[in-house]
């Protein structure tokens, strides 16, 4: 079973455990995730409080989720987006983008551009996420690109190959064009599946509302200062509701 291994090893030699959550600025916000993460209603009341929900059509929602994201990003915020499906993160990563191009000072079209798996294009100061675990790739000698993983692109060869920067830890690392192109997508939004992993300063999630518990405890666990979600509903507007 899952986890089955791990679980023989504890038994017959024992093994650390640990007890503290250390990623959330808040920790209330660290309380209220554990709660939700074990099925606790009440969990919600934290989200509820900070006024974390927001509701209505999935048209009005989109468009909130992108001017929460352009709003933290001009505070100098790490953010994230995150929807259920792939077309909605797509015109979410394309909208970045464009805006990005622009906006930023000296914001021309891209004197070169490499492919990403996702179909999109990237150029030099774009933000993107590697989808596949390469241990030849490696920033140190004890680190390597990662699943999950964000980066700033900061040069683009003749060839494709993403010479990128990682967000967290500031390292560098050259991504041949096959690695490109078979596992690195834009990063401004992803799905709820594709999260885990992913650690940003804020994030801002569309909800259908058919998502498991599970999904959401992945979505409301992105972000260390805060957390948003935006759950398509119909009713008097109100989040309590």
């Amino acid at each position: 079973g899952a986890g089955g291994v791990l679980r023989d090893i504890a038994h017959t030699h024992g093994a650390v455990r640990l007890t503290e959550l250390h990623r959330f600025t808040d920790p209330a916000e660290g309380a209220a995730s554990l709660a939700l993460r074990d099925g606790r209603p009440e969990a919600l009341g934290f989200y509820l409080d900070q006024r974390r929900v927001h509701v209505g059509d999935l048209t009005a929602l989109t468009e909130d989720v992108f001017s929460a994201w352009q709003t933290d990003r001009s505070s100098g915020l790490d953010a994230i987006m995150l929807a259920p499906t792939r077309e909605l993160v797509s015109q979410l990563n394309q909208r970045a983008r464009n805006h990005r191009l622009t906006t930023e000072p000296n914001g021309t079209v891209p004197v070169r551009v490499a492919m990403l798996a996702d179909g999109n294009p990237a150029s030099v100061g774009e933000q993107v996420i590697t989808r596949t675990n390469n241990r030849t790739l490696r920033m140190t000698a004890s680190d390597w690109v990662k699943n999950g993983d964000r980066w700033t692109v900061i040069d683009v060869s003749r060839g494709g190959d993403l010479t990128v920067r990682h967000h967290r830890n500031g390292r560098t690392v050259r991504l041949p064009a096959s690695y490109v192109t078979e596992s690195v997508e834009l990063g401004y939004a992803t799905t709820v599946h594709s999260a885990q992993g992913v650690t940003a300063d804020t994030m801002h999630g569309l909800l259908t509302g058919e998502e498991s518990r599970q999904q959401l405890y992945t979505m409301l666990t992105r972000g260390r200062i805060a957390n948003h979600l935006y759950l398509q509903a119909v009713g008097d507007g109100d989040p309590h509701s």
